[in-house]
């Protein structure tokens, strides 16, 4: 054990600068973490019907809308929400080919009223998260990860570590790939800016419904040529892309109207002050044990890095 020590305390600069670089990364890891926790702590819960305008938090479950489905790229899943990672194995490492996520809108629902999320922006956890390999048969691929509800720190810690371990050890194959979606139905957790709009706000709410789907329709191109590519020359021209903003108004107005009956839409939204945007499927407590256990792992790295980093300094002065 001396020995090692004695190695560690005169490695070369290069390896002290990384060590301290990388706990300085896992302290900054821990504070972001922390302040998480803060946030859902301290945020209190409200009722879509009666939540204060301003940064909140809403407990409901999610449900897609009418007009174009979300679909998830790599399951054919249609969801509220979806992120996907597609990786290509270059040697003993993966190198990314494809990433992304909806931004679609999806309602939230509580027993007093529905709210609109738009989740550009947001950082979302979801329980319904897989990772899976190729087997050489294209999309028949088989399932390695698949996360679960939390069921308590010690499992929760388990699945986590087990689902690494499988990742890693059934690797097969050329391609890797990563889902994680939000399903109608699931219980939705929501911290962000809500704004609760009336008849007066209508044309600003109607461009802001419509932009929300035109993102989501164009992170689809084949769907979109397919419902508007009208000369089938496989481009989506100016007039093409004019009556596809008209059929995208068309389902703003009609979400609009559904949520006006009350004579006011819910929105919840990523907060402009730069505080945190929060989304899962988790449920609350899932959700803060989670933040926490990444927060411990973080100080606790740091803690340990720096040690070393000190270490290493202290034959140097």
């Amino acid at each position: 054990m001396g020995g090692w020590l004695d190695r560690l305390a005169h490695a070369p600069d290069p390896l002290l600068i990384f060590v301290a670089v990388l706990a300085a990364v896992a302290l900054m890891a821990g504070f972001s973490n922390l302040r998480r926790v803060r946030h859902i702590e301290d945020v209190p819960t409200a009722r879509v019907r009666s939540a204060p305008q301003g940064y909140v938090e809403l407990i409901g479950t999610a449900h897609m809308l009418d007009g174009e489905p979300i679909v998830a790229p790599l399951s054919n899943t249609r969801c509220c929400w979806f992120r996907y990672k597609i990786e290509r194995r270059s040697g003993k490492d993966w190198k990314m080919v494809q990433s992304g996520s909806s931004d679609g809108i999806f309602v939230l629902r509580d027993d007093t009223g529905d709210c609109v999320i738009d989740p550009e922006g947001a950082e979302v956890t979801s329980r319904h998260e897989r990772t899976w390999s190729d087997d050489g048969g294209g999309w028949r691929a088989h399932a390695v990860h698949m996360r679960l509800p939390s069921l308590g720190k010690t499992a929760d810690l388990v699945v986590d570590i087990g689902g690494k371990v499988l990742e890693s050890l059934s690797g097969i194959g050329e391609y890797r790939y990563q889902e994680a979606v939000i399903l109608d139905g699931d219980t939705l957790y929501a911290v962000g800016r809500f704004r609760t709009l009336g008849p007066g706000d209508r044309d600003a709410t109607l461009d802001e419904l419509t932009g929300a789907i035109l993102r989501e329709w164009k992170r689809r191109p084949d769907t979109l040529r397919e419902r508007f590519d009208g000369n089938r020359d496989g481009h989506i021209d100016a007039d093409e892309w004019q009556r596809a903003r008209a059929t995208a108004r068309r389902e703003a107005a009609r979400e609009y109207a559904e949520n006006m009956k009350q004579d006011q839409l819910h929105t919840l939204s990523r907060p402009s002050d730069g505080r945190y945007f929060l989304l899962s499927n988790l449920e609350q407590f899932g959700l803060l044990r989670r933040y926490r256990w990444r927060m411990r792992f973080g100080f606790g790295a740091c803690l340990l890095l720096g040690g070393v980093a000190f270490l290493m300094l202290s034959t140097r002065l």
